[in-house]
């Protein structure tokens, strides 16, 4: 289908078995079907694969990037089948569009009974009451104790880790001895 003059069909794939029985028509029919002006058209490419093992099928490609797929097995006449490529050449590339309409509602209650918001029984206990109260004990901290040093602190003097001083040996190489 053409949306502002835009074929919304990109491609058109016939997947068919060579040998199959369900295929055996298409097999016939695909000579006479690639002359047929439904598929002569620029805006729309057509490609055929051969698939073994597989029942036939009709794979749509849209602009959008949506596929749709429609089984062509066991279809008895050619009509029917060109009637499956104009199904996927005449409808848009998007999934069927759900009606927002009124929601049905009456005046009769239901034999099931009425909603009420206490339905489950979930609104009887609140949840602060559910949940398990957890305290810890408190941690002893002990006081810090003051070491008297002989020697006077110099704040000026660069003072290194001795744990970064030390310089572990990697796995698998070996040290250079001479250098």
């Amino acid at each position: 289908m053409c949306s502002r003059g835009i074929f919304q069909l990109k491609f058109l794939q016939i997947f068919y078995c060579d040998y199959g029985g369900s295929s055996s028509k298409i097999r016939h029919f695909l000579p006479t079907l690639i002359q047929h002006p439904l598929l002569n058209q620029p805006k729309i490419n057509f490609q055929i694969f051969m698939k073994k093992n597989t029942h036939p099928y009709l794979n749509g490609i849209y602009v959008n990037g949506y596929q749709k797929q429609i089984s062509l097995k066991g279809l008895e006449e050619d009509q029917e089948i060109l009637d499956r490529i104009a199904l996927l050449r005449n409808s848009f590339g998007s999934q069927s569009v759900r009606h927002a309409g009124r929601k049905v509602t009456t005046l009769t209650p239901s034999i099931q009974g009425g909603w009420n918001e206490n339905l489950f029984k979930t609104n009887i206990y609140p949840r602060h009451q559910m949940e398990i109260s957890r305290s810890f004990p408190p941690i002893e901290v002990p006081e810090p104790r003051i070491v008297p040093v002989d020697k006077p602190i110099d704040f000026n003097k660069r003072q290194v880790d001795p744990y970064q001083q030390i310089q572990k040996p990697r796995l698998g190489v070996k040290k250079a001895t001479h250098i």
